[in-house]
């Protein structure tokens, strides 16, 4: 559970940090942070509570994470589009960024489960 803590404090001092370094894109950092970050800790908290209940229903709880994950990106990514006028490449880059360090950090605790 420790390396949970530590991949949610890293990813807020990053994300701070790339705020700091670009003010201008600040809002854009923080909103490509937002998304993988609610995302990854619903997944995560699920499938830890699922660990908990049931070892043999780890792989369920993932299959149903994968299919709100899916639906969960895709409205937000309109949502964020359609509401809020911003550059958009610093948000994808911000937004990518965060999806592939937190799901391979979900990988990790997932695969530190069984130990």
């Amino acid at each position: 559970m420790n390396i949970f803590y530590y991949g949610l404090f890293a990813s807020i001092g990053i994300a701070g940090f790339s705020g700091f370094m670009f003010p201008e894109f600040r809002t854009e950092i923080f909103f490509g942070w937002l998304g993988p970050a609610i995302a990854w800790l619903g997944s995560t908290f699920m499938t830890i509570r699922a660990a908990k209940k049931d070892p043999h229903s780890v792989t369920k709880s993932l299959q149903i994470g994968f299919l709100i994950k899916l639906i969960y990106y895709g409205a937000f990514i309109i949502v964020i589009f359609q509401l809020y006028g911003f550059e958009p490449v610093p948000f994808m880059c911000s937004f990518s960024g965060f999806f592939l360090g937190l799901h391979a950090l979900e990988a990790i605790i997932i695969k530190n489960l069984n130990t």
